[in-house]
């Protein structure tokens, strides 16, 4: 795979301000002013004697009019700033810290950096004498970047191979405010242990190290924080269906994410539980948990390093959850797949989240 970064400046806890009754005051003038135009317009709207609704009807129609447009100022007075994004293709370690340390700058208080890191994995050499001193500084390996060449041939591959990888004590100086790490790697249990240095919340969702079976192209933990119903159909090999049955399937997984959603919100708002207060940031967690109960289920997924993890483990007792337990293998049985997954419970009763919709409509959609 190739390296890729991504950064991102979001506002913590901004979602929560939105969904408050509370509107700042500039966006209640707004709404006022638009009220008052609106009603400015309805007086001054002289009759129509050639139309053929009553004055009763125009009216209602021009309140309603003004109520959308009021509603629409509302919205746009509280709605969440679209945050700051950097996307690096195949950068070199010290693109990746010049854009890291421009996100960072462009963070707020009750903000954080979301980071994303995907590329081949990279561990350092213990028995290298410069890979194990640098080891006892937190140099241990991580995710490869581009190599940037200077025109002659390196003699000693594995300092090359040390100087190219963003390794955890890379990332340490930016743990001085709220960090959210995401890891798509074969090494990506490299990040596992970063140290909490300055009591800044910080949260890592790491990939598994290895796939028992093949995903094709694109990687299984990253279709999982995309889109659990299409992870699930790669996983089950499952090509096509028809498209009421899919829209069945998005149901099913959306009820499956209300209730580990609910699971979650028992956890405390502390520490990196902070980070579930945003709505984006919740999702994504949500999503790596429902990934951890599939996988967990997986005939093929039966080592520890086949299923993600996370730092600080916060969610591992999730995985076991019965009502997540029961509504992935509800979702197999209603896609004909259980014979890829352990169903432990065949007599059991029906789960609320299986709410199969009729397959009436002939035309097929392509699930992966």
């Amino acid at each position: 795979s190739t390296p890729t970064a991504a950064a991102e400046t979001g506002s913590a806890g901004a979602s929560e301000a939105a969904r408050s009754p509370e509107m700042p005051e500039s966006a209640t003038s707004s709404v006022a002013l638009a009220q008052e135009r609106a009603a400015n317009a309805e007086g001054a709207a002289p009759h129509n004697p050639d139309t053929a609704r009553p004055d009763s009807a125009a009216t209602g129609e021009s309140k309603d009019r003004a109520r959308e447009r009021a509603d629409g100022e509302q919205e746009r007075a509280v709605r969440r700033p679209n945050p700051h994004k950097y996307v690096l293709y195949q950068p070199s370690v010290s693109q990746v810290q010049v854009y890291l340390a421009n996100a960072f700058r462009e963070v707020g208080d009750q903000g954080c950096v979301l980071l994303y890191l995907s590329s081949d994995g990279q561990r350092a050499d213990a028995g290298d004498g410069a890979a194990a001193a640098a080891a006892q500084y937190g140099f241990i390996g991580g995710i490869s970047t581009a190599r940037r060449t200077t025109g002659e041939a390196s003699q000693d591959r594995s300092t090359e191979q040390l100087i190219n990888t963003v390794h955890p004590a890379d990332l340490v100086p930016f743990t001085r405010k709220p960090l959210f790490l995401i890891v798509e790697s074969e090494s990506s249990l490299a990040y596992k242990d970063m140290p909490n240095l300055f009591g800044q919340p910080q949260l890592s969702l790491l990939s598994p190290t290895q796939y028992p079976v093949a995903t094709g192209s694109g990687s299984m933990y990253t279709f999982f924080l995309h889109s659990p119903a299409v992870a699930f159909c790669v996983l089950a090999q499952i090509g096509t269906m028809p498209a009421a049955k899919w829209a069945g399937v998005e149901r099913m997984f959306g009820d499956l994410e209300d209730a580990a959603w609910e699971l979650l919100a028992a956890l405390p708002a502390t520490g990196a539980g902070r980070f579930l207060s945003d709505d984006f940031l919740r999702q994504i967690v949500v999503r790596h948990v429902l990934c951890c109960v599939v996988l967990g289920l997986h005939v093929e997924f039966t080592r520890p390093e086949h299923l993600p993890q996370a730092s600080p483990e916060l969610f591992a007792g999730l995985a076991q959850a019965p009502a997540l337990v029961r509504g992935v293998r509800d979702i197999a049985e209603f896609c004909a797949a259980a014979e890829c997954f352990r169903m432990a419970e065949p007599s059991r009763p029906p789960s609320p989240v299986q709410t199969p919709p009729s397959s009436q409509h002939p035309a097929d959609v392509t699930a992966t």
